[in-house]
């Protein structure tokens, strides 16, 4: 177990307004997206897109205003995009205790559920979450999870996609002060910053989070109209392919504008729900980021 009882990063919640339309956007990305969940006590419902590496993403509309999704509607008012950024824990109720001890405004763990879809018949997903709030310098919220069936949501038809997408490769978050915003995720996570040109990389025990300010991120995604969002804010994900070619293949089919160069594609995020996508086989964040 990594500091404070965090592993790594568990998935990403992508904020919509239309969940429909989003499932069809990631659809024609050539991703596999599960049938809509319902978490019923809170007021939402979602779609995941699940990877074999073990963390996710997750599509989520607010259905109606409840007080733990509060954040997220407050997030709709100006856009859509990447509001979380949820973390591996094995002990949701023990990391809590931890961030307390260290300072961190952690509130008390939540468990909740939802029923999933299979072919026996529907089985409860179980989860328990502990927020972390009231960090600026993360530019969204943050909170763990801890998964009691990871075996209900993780399932072998759900992890395949026409993208050859295999698992998240970086959480990427543009920041005015990078520096700042790296240091702040680095003492969560116990680890170092590690500077890489304009770019700070933390890692997190998973997928890394790179932090630079928009002039660098604007290099990889030119002209796009997430970096003119307040900073900072959790701006894009780059994710890790099997067969770039396929994944190529896949975003022609889309008819999403694709910049194909060094190695990457990427696609904007008007095509993306507000989230800036880069697609690699062999991660190099000097393709991104010079």
């Amino acid at each position: 177990m990594g500091a404070h009882g965090i592993n790594g990063i568990d998935h990403l919640v992508i904020v919509v307004r239309d969940l429909e339309k989003a499932q069809d956007a990631y659809r024609r990305m050539g991703f596999t997206v599960s049938p809509k969940g319902r978490h019923g006590e809170l007021k939402s419902a979602n779609h995941t897109i699940m990877f074999g590496a073990g963390d996710y993403l997750e599509l989520l509309a607010i259905e109606q205003p409840h007080p733990f999704t509060a954040f997220f509607s407050n997030v709709l008012k100006t856009r859509e995009g990447i509001a979380a950024a949820a973390l591996k824990t094995d002990d949701a109720r023990a990391a809590q205790r931890l961030l307390v001890e260290a300072g961190y405004p952690a509130g008390e763990p939540v468990e909740f559920g939802r029923p999933v879809e299979l072919p026996g018949g529907a089985q409860p997903a179980r989860f328990t979450t502990t927020p972390i709030d009231g960090v600026p310098e993360w530019g969204g919220r943050v909170f763990l999870c801890q998964h009691h069936t990871p075996d209900v949501v993780w399932r072998p038809e759900l992890v395949q996609h026409d993208n050859t997408v295999t698992g998240l490769a970086a959480l990427v978050v543009a920041a005015d002060d990078p520096d700042a915003t790296a240091s702040s995720y680095a003492r969560l996570f116990g680890t170092a910053v590690e500077a890489r040109g304009p770019a700070r990389v933390v890692p997190t025990g998973s997928a890394p989070i790179v932090v630079a300010d928009p002039a660098a991120l604007h290099w990889g995604w030119t002209g796009d109209p997430a970096l003119a969002v307040p900073r900072p804010f959790l701006a894009g994900m780059v994710l890790t392919v099997a067969d770039l070619e396929r994944a190529q293949q896949a975003l022609q089919k889309s008819k999403f504008p694709t910049v194909v160069g060094n190695g990457v594609l990427r696609v904007s995020s008007a095509s993306a729900c507000g989230a800036m996508l880069a697609f690699a086989k062999d991660f190099d964040l000097g393709a991104l980021i010079p």
